[in-house]
């Protein structure tokens, strides 16, 4: 329960079908389109999902041209007893 845990929120003026690439990503455990401020949701895996980690990912994305806008949120999840 002590991992990281993240999600990218993007903006992009890619097409669905060039988002596809990303999805294949080290790291990518789930991607999802959504409506509102943001058009997709990253959730990276728990072993790359440090701050840090997370971090080089959208620096990887806006390198490439991926995003035009990010939010990153992180958290820890807290033990139940």
């Amino acid at each position: 329960m002590s991992t990281w845990n993240s999600i990218i929120f993007m903006k992009t003026n890619k097409s669905w079908d060039d988002l596809n690439m990303i999805a294949k990503w080290d790291g990518v455990e789930s991607m999802w389109s959504t409506t509102g401020d943001w058009d997709w949701c990253i959730k990276l895996d728990s072993k790359r999902s440090s701050p840090e980690q997370t971090e080089a990912f959208v620096a990887r994305m806006r390198d490439g041209h991926w995003a035009t806008e990010t939010r990153t949120n992180w958290w820890k999840e807290v033990p139940l007893k």
